[in-house]
């Protein structure tokens, strides 16, 4: 190759779009735009408490016994829950139709052993004997637990149960007060809800783009959140909003935590924030969790106050939250803001088409060849305009000639001759720019569906990852990269050829330089999407088959139609 003025310009642009690369990707996944600000929150009663970064709220937790009472496990076909009678607590949460990256092992969700999910903590509460745990099925069981608090002694009652499917689990709540002859009122209490790690954590999936934080639904009809990596200052309220329910979630799973009891309106949101070391390099990893601030409790001589709590505890499936509660879907984040919204439509194309066909990979396939007919039209009068401006460059290159010392004289008559020609500059980026949205919602949706994940299609063993049948050993390990075998991944080196035949195809009317760069192109994207899930390559792949379609049925239109044409006959 002759690396003169053209080529050297061709490869540093292809050089700062590899750089910027990581950048773009980031911007349209699920992650907030660089410099958003957390929305302004709404003001919560004047007896929330402050919250101050990085502080557990002035509770003491209650004291277990010596000995600790083993745990007790319900289960229903989705989940199993390991709860400790003495924190009345769930501590593990075992997801029993999904799986980790290792040996099959069902993914888990695992608790401090000090806190858990649905735990009631209460300021100088301390346990009085030992908890009483009363299975009442194999999804339901009651822990009571007599507790001394600074209002007297009463007796709380926690029902944990399941349903018979699904990922909804339930806490009702009775407090007692035997013996009192006049109302106690219990304060300051709080009930932790839920904790999420970063999905490469729990999963053992490789790390790609970071989807991890909270989420919220006021009571004013508004969700807002904050992204587990925000500073102090950004992720703690200093006045915690009144919600309807909390949620913690990473790339494939949530927890939404809500109060049942409606009618008594919502609650103010507690959250927190751990670091623990990520075994594998060492660095700190933020785990985040949302609990419930308790207005007062009143109970009546003789009677029983209850409150009701739950969780949707699972993956991110639209209609399963939608069923949960009015807004939980928003804690997809399948793309960064308008483009979450076609994500979650196209993500409903899919799952539309697989309940036709039963299938993830042919899903992909039949909604890739959707997007590319819808914009068939468009893309056909792109390639006919490219090809126009292709058949003019000799003029265009005589005018540049004849006019290159006077440049707006120059384009004066490049714009009469595109007008005589009837030839649109610009139509043949339309299609490209009409499809950039439509591709970064693509993207951000295939990366971040559960449904594809270890899912296997032809030859694909996991849809969420890259399509790898074999590794060529190198004998030794990369510097930097840490890497010492090349995976072959079919997809990716199919739709690399595809972009190729599909440039060679397609008419250009670029000057040198930029048709170098455009020749770079196919080797730029083999080294940014070679490791990329396979649903992805997938769909890039028919994508350009489509393409390399169109042009061929264009070009023999195009054909048939000058061979049609009658031969004027001469005197």
């Amino acid at each position: 190759m002759k690396f003169d003025k053209e080529t050297i310009i061709a490869l540093i642009v292809c050089v700062v779009v590899l750089l910027a690369w990581p950048f773009a990707a980031k911007l349209f996944s699920d992650e907030k735009a660089p410099g958003s600000t957390q929305t302004e929150v709404v003001k919560a009663p004047e007896e929330a408490p402050v919250k101050t970064p990085e502080k557990a709220p002035e509770k003491a937790p209650v004291k277990a016994p010596e000995t600790p009472v083993p745990t007790i496990s319900i289960s229903n076909e989705n989940l199993a829950l390991d709860i400790s009678p003495d924190l009345a607590a769930v501590l593990k949460v075992t997801y029993l139709k999904h799986n980790t990256a290792k040996n099959g092992e069902k993914l888990v969700t695992k608790y401090q052993n000090t806190r858990g999910a649905f735990q009631l903590i209460g300021k100088n509460w301390q346990l009085i004997g030992e908890p009483i745990v009363v299975r009442n099925d194999a999804a339901s069981c009651t822990i009571t637990r007599k507790i001394l608090t600074p209002q007297g002694e009463i007796v709380v009652a926690q029902k944990f149960s399941l349903k018979a499917k699904g990922y909804v689990v339930d806490c009702d709540y009775s407090f007692t007060a035997p013996g009192a002859d006049k109302e106690i009122v219990l304060t300051d209490m709080i009930v932790y809800g839920a904790e999420s790690a970063p999905w490469h954590l729990v999963s053992g999936d490789k790390k790609r783009a970071i989807s991890h934080r909270i989420d919220y639904r006021t009571t004013y009809g508004e969700n807002d959140d904050i992204a587990s990596s925000e500073d102090d200052e950004d992720f703690f309220f200093v006045r915690p909003p009144e919600v309807h329910w909390a949620a913690v979630s990473n790339k494939y799973f949530c927890t939404v935590f809500k109060r049942d009891d409606v009618q008594k309106g919502g609650f103010i949101i507690w959250q927190h924030r751990r670091f623990i070391k990520n075994p594998q390099d060492g660095k700190d990893e933020p785990i985040i969790g949302v609990g419930a601030v308790l207005p007062p409790v009143k109970i009546a001589p003789g009677k029983a106050a209850t409150m009701e709590f739950s969780t949707y505890d699972g993956p991110k499936e639209i209609d399963a939250l939608g069923d949960f509660a009015g807004g939980a879907p928003g804690v997809m984040h399948l793309a960064w803001g308008p483009l979450n919204y076609l994500a979650r439509f196209l993500l409903w194309v899919l799952t539309f088409f697989h309940s036709l066909c039963n299938s993830w990979g042919v899903s992909i396939i039949l909604l890739t060849i959707l997007v590319r007919a819808v914009f068939y039209p468009i893309t056909a009068r792109g390639n006919e305009s490219m090809k126009k401006m292709q058949s003019v460059q000799p003029k265009f290159k005589e005018l540049r000639e004849k006019y290159k010392d006077n440049p707006q004289l120059l384009n004066q008559k490049m714009a009469e001759l595109y007008r005589a020609e009837g030839v649109n500059p610009f139509a043949g980026c339309l299609p490209v720019l009409l499809q950039i949205p439509i591709f970064f919602a693509l993207y951000a949706m295939l990366d971040n569906a559960i449904d594809l994940r270890h899912v296997s299609f032809l030859w694909c063993k996991n849809l969420a990852a890259a399509d790898t049948i074999f590794s060529i050993p190198l004998g030794f390990t990369l510097p930097l990269l840490n890497i010492s075998a090349i995976p072959v991944n079919p997809l990716v080196l199919a739709m690399t050829v595809l972009m190729v035949i599909q440039q060679r195809m397609t008419p250009m009317s670029m000057d040198p330089a930029q048709k170098k760069m455009m020749a770079f192109m196919p080797v730029i994207m083999l080294l940014f999407l070679y490791d990329l899930p396979s649903g992805l390559t997938l769909y890039w792949t028919v994508s350009n088959l489509f393409s390399i379609l169109q042009l061929w049925l264009q070009k023999r239109r195009g054909q048939n139609s000058s061979s049609a044409q009658p031969k004027t006959q001469g005197n």
